[in-house]
């Protein structure tokens, strides 16, 4: 289960892709080996958006297409640094999954961003050397506001 987000914690506003962009490079700067990002929010609020752009400032090159289809897409950042992007919204039970349906994506030695963790979280969680949650909401039509919670321990 994943927390509301925190009263306190990093708020920025986005009114575009660029911006959020900008955001996700400064996350991106921040990210270690071992760390899990989850990100939590609506529809359309700018989850796929970060994620994608924290992954080019690693060093991902090529399509980054949504892994809504597929659970979970692999890539290689700069120096070979395992990257995965995860869509979690069709896991309703995780307990009834392949008990290795993720294991594939959770390298230790790389970083993991999973949207929609719900049920996935505590298995993500679990293999993390340090995690982050990020939630994501709309402010009007053309803003959303993005709140960064502090790095934790699983």
């Amino acid at each position: 289960m994943t927390a509301g987000p925190p009263e306190a914690g990093d708020l920025q506003l986005s009114g575009s892709p660029g911006e959020t962009a900008a955001i996700a490079a400064g996350l991106a700067a921040e990210l270690e080996p071992g760390d899990v990002v989850l990100l939590i929010g609506e529809v359309g609020t700018g989850k796929s958006t970060l994620a994608r752009a924290a992954m080019r400032a690693l060093g991902v090159e090529g399509p980054i297409p949504s892994p809504t289809f597929t659970i979970g897409r692999l890539y290689r950042g700069r120096d070979g640094l395992p990257v995965s992007h995860l869509d979690l919204y069709r896991i309703s039970d995780i307990d009834e999954e392949d008990p290795g349906l993720l294991s594939e994506y959770l390298d230790p030695r790389g970083i993991v961003f999973a949207e929609w963790p719900g049920e996935g979280s505590a298995e993500l969680l679990a293999r993390a050397r340090r995690s982050r949650r990020i939630w994501f909401e709309h402010v009007d039509r053309d803003r959303r506001s993005i709140r960064t919670g502090p790095f934790s321990p699983p």
